[in-house]
This record gives structure tokens, C-alpha cells and sequence, in this order.
């Protein structure tokens, strides 16, 4: 039966200082509630204490690089020892889980260990998380090959409530070690199970904590970037539909023209983003070969980590290729949609000198209806008996004006002068339209 000794649970947690519409400083703000949270948590679940300076400490993410959390307390009969430690590095926060008992646990045993151990994890901040790797370790007092992979598939149920077969395993420190990336590597979730065959190799271990830290932080990044280039290849083919949809210029109205132009707006910016997640994954890409290289040559030469090399091998292989080929892609789409940017824009310049041109002339005729108005209202009044006799006129006036008594002298000088107005208005636009067609022709 196996038997595992000083089980420990680690997590590693990845996440970006700027996310999408969020800048470094609200994102630190928010990092920083979400740590002090943490410290709640702990106090909550094994009712330990931190003094202010280990607090503040924790909390001073710009003051310190690196920073532990310990703790110490008994969770669910179980004595639980670890920290959290938490570095600030260039472009993204890092988090690390360890906690540990001292004691043997038989299969059964470790699932309800790992499920106590799970109440330490609060949500994560809602900012742009690049990814996660658990990891379950100690070393076996006994155990043979087919109890090890059950106890690992066993994990992996307890922590993602669904069944799974390891994606890959291999040997690290004379350890048995199993991986498994989810249902997809793309999933950005990672579970390593290494069993130590003895003590003197789990100590060994936790010299390899940030070497740990930092290839699976390059890892995250490349799938992190990858899963990124899909939404925007994706973006892409949308904008890039609508906006053909509206080559035909002349029958969008101002608003649909302006709205083609945010489309185009938003493709050149999208393929920007695009040419940076290639970028980015390169340049974690030879990262996470350097580092894994480092950490071939500090475990023992009998050690297996071909598992850690087919993740390379394969997003080496996939991923670079299929970004370069989708902005191969878009490139020619651009200098198209470039085209049609400027169409579009001389299109709206000149829809807009149109609307500025119809609102001059409307204001034009207006004033001259005005202005007559105005001085047929000084010399009506000389003339209100000949006004009121004429039927036709009288007739208007008393639909224009209702509001006064009919037969009134202001009624008449009032309504006559309106009438007056209008009249010189609608001539006015009649003589400017005639005048614009004889001009076009």
C-alpha cells in the first residue's frame, strides 16, 4: 500500500501587472487587496496571528522584490506548516503556495489532505491571470508504479472535480513524476505530481523552487500569448467582414462611415497586437529552453524531463508558425483596408462639408425670412385697411396667427409680416436650388 510522507501542496500563480483597460497602478491596488486577503484567509482557517512588519512587509509590493507569508496551525486535524511567498518581478506578480504536514498519508488520506489544503486559496484577483501549475510532492516510504499514477489521477480529480489521465510523465531527482496539462494544453492549467523516493530527495527539492517558478512562468506566457492570438485572429475576420461590407461608400449614411472607420481603426491596432503575441512567445519560447536546460544540469543524469522538452518541442513547432502565417495573412488584407481608409475618409470629408454647406444655406434662408419679416412688420402697419381687405391674405393670416382675436390690428401686422417672411424664404431656396443645378451642369 502506498504511503507517502510529508505530502506537500504548492501552487504557482502568474499575473499580469497591466491587464486590458487596467494600468499598473489599479492593478497593483487591486493585487494588494487580493494579498491581504490572503493573510485573512489564513488567520480564519488556523487562526494565526502576523505581527504589522510581516504584514506590511507582504503587502509592500513596490518596496519588496520577494516576500514570505509563514504560517503555522491545524487544519481540519491536520498539522499544517508553509507560506506564501510573492514576488514582484518585471511584467507580471508571482504567487507561490507551499504548504506541507509532517506525516505519512495513504491514498485516501491525501485526497482529504489536498481538499483541507484547498480552503487556504482564495479566488484570484480579477485581473489578467497568465496561468497556474499545481504541484503534489513528498517522497514514498512505499508505494509501486501502479498505485503512483492512480495517487496522481486521484490529485487531479480532487483539484479540477473531473477525471484525467497524465499527458505526460518521466523522473526528477530519482522521483516519479506526472503530468497533466487538462483537457487541452490550451486550458493554461497544469498539475505535476513527483513522488521522491526517499527524504534526502524531497530536501532536495526546494532548491529547485525558483528554477520551478520561472519555467513555468515562461510556460504560461507562450500559452497565455497563443490563446491571446486566437481572440485577436478572430477579431480580425470579424472587422475585416463588416468593413467590406461597407466598400460601397456611397450608400452609407455619415454615421456608418464613421463607424467603418473605428473597424479600420481597430484592425490595424489588432494586427499590431498580433505581430507582439508572435513576439512574446519567441522570446519565452528561448527562455524556457535556457531554463530547462539549467535544470537538467543541476538534477541527476538519470533523470527523465523529456515531458518538460514535448512542450516545447510542440509549441515550438505549432505555435510561432501558425501566428506568422495569420499575420502573413492580414498584411495584405491591411493595405487593402488602407485603401479603403482613404476612400472612405475623403467620403466623410466631403459629407461633411455637405452637411456644413445644407446647414450655412438653411440658416441663410431663415435669416432672409427673417429680416424680410422684420421689415415688412415696420411698414404693415400704414397699410392694415388694404391688408384686411384683401380676402386671400386675410385668409392666411388668420391660419398663421390663431392665437389673437380676428380682426385685431396686431393680429394683421403680425401675420402679415410672417406670411411676409415665409414667402422670402421659400423664394430664396427656390433661387438657390436653381442656381446649384445650373452650376452642376
Amino acid at each position: 500500500m502506498l504511503k507517502l510522507v510529508d505530502p506537500t501542496l504548492n501552487l504557482f500563480s502568474y499575473t499580469l501587472k497591466q491587464g486590458l483597460g487596467v494600468g499598473e497602478p489599479e492593478t497593483r491596488k487591486i493585487y494588494i487587496k487580493f494579498l491581504d486577503a490572503l493573510a485573512e484567509q489564513l488567520h480564519q482557517q488556523l487562526n494565526v496571528s502576523f505581527t504589522p512588519q510581516e504584514k506590511q512587509k507582504f503587502l509592500a509590493l513596490q518596496e519588496k522584490i520577494v516576500a514570505d507569508l509563514p504560517f503555522t496551525g491545524n487544519l481540519n486535524n491536520h498539522p499544517v506548516k508553509g507560506r506564501y511567498r510573492r514576488w514582484n518581478v518585471s511584467d507580471n506578480y508571482q504567487l507561490l503556495l507551499d504548504a506541507y504536514v509532517n506525516d505519512k498519508y495513504e491514498n485516501t488520506q491525501v485526497i482529504k489532505l489536498i481538499e483541507s489544503l484547498q480552503s487556504l486559496i482564495i479566488p484570484p484577483p480579477k485581473l489578467e491571470n497568465i496561468g497556474k501549475t499545481w504541484m503534489l510532492s513528498g517522497w514514498l516510504e512505499s508505494g509501486d508504479d501502479l498505485e503512483k499514477e492512480e495517487l496522481a489521477k486521484q490529485v487531479y480529480k480532487s483539484l479540477f472535480t473531473k477525471d484525467g489521465v497524465p499527458q505526460g510523465s518521466g523522473e526528477f531527482l530519482g522521483g516519479k513524476v506526472f503530468e497533466f496539462w487538462g483537457d487541452k494544453i490550451e486550458d493554461n492549467l497544469q498539475l505535476l505530481v513527483i513522488l521522491y523516493p526517499d527524504e534526502a530527495a524531497f530536501r532536495e527539492c526546494s532548491n529547485f523552487y525558483v528554477s520551478w517558478l520561472d519555467l513555468l512562468c515562461y510556460r504560461h506566457k507562450i500559452i497565455w500569448a497563443y490563446e491571446k492570438s486566437l481572440v485577436l485572429k478572430d477579431r480580425l475576420v470579424n472587422n475585416y467582414n463588416q468593413i467590406v461590407e461597407m466598400r460601397n461608400t456611397s450608400r452609407l449614411n455619415l454615421q456608418k462611415l464613421m463607424e467603418a472607420m473605428g473597424k479600420l481603426s481597430e484592425f490595424a491596432i489588432d494586427l499590431n497586437y498580433l505581430e507582439l503575441q508572435f513576439s512574446t512567445i519567441k522570446v519565452n519560447l528561448e527562455k524556457y529552453q535556457t531554463k530547462l536546460t539549467a535544470i537538467k544540469t543541476q538534477a541527476k543524469p538519470t533523470d527523465d524531463l523529456q515531458f518538460l522538452q514535448d512542450f516545447w518541442d510542440k509549441a515550438e513547432q505549432l505555435y510561432p508558425k501558425q501566428i506568422q502565417k495569420d499575420i502573413d495573412n492580414f498584411r495584405p488584407c491591411l493595405e487593402i483596408l488602407r485603401s479603403l481608409t482613404d476612400t472612405i475618409r475623403g467620403t466623410v470629408e466631403i459629407r461633411k462639408a455637405e452637411s456644413d454647406r445644407t446647414f450655412q444655406t438653411i440658416v441663410g434662408i431663415v435669416g432672409v425670412g427673417l429680416s424680410t419679416g422684420g421689415t415688412v412688420a415696420s411698414a404693415a402697419a400704414g397699410f392694415k385697411t388694404e391688408i384686411e381687405a384683401n380676402p386671400t391674405i386675410n385668409t392666411a393670416i388668420n391660419t398663421l396667427v390663431p392665437i389673437f382675436e380676428p380682426g385685431s390690428g396686431l393680429r394683421i401686422i403680425m401675420g402679415f409680416s410672417i406670411l411676409s417672411g415665409v414667402t422670402a424664404s421659400l423664394l430664396t431656396g427656390i433661387i438657390i436650388a436653381v442656381c446649384s443645378r445650373i452650376s452642376r451642369r
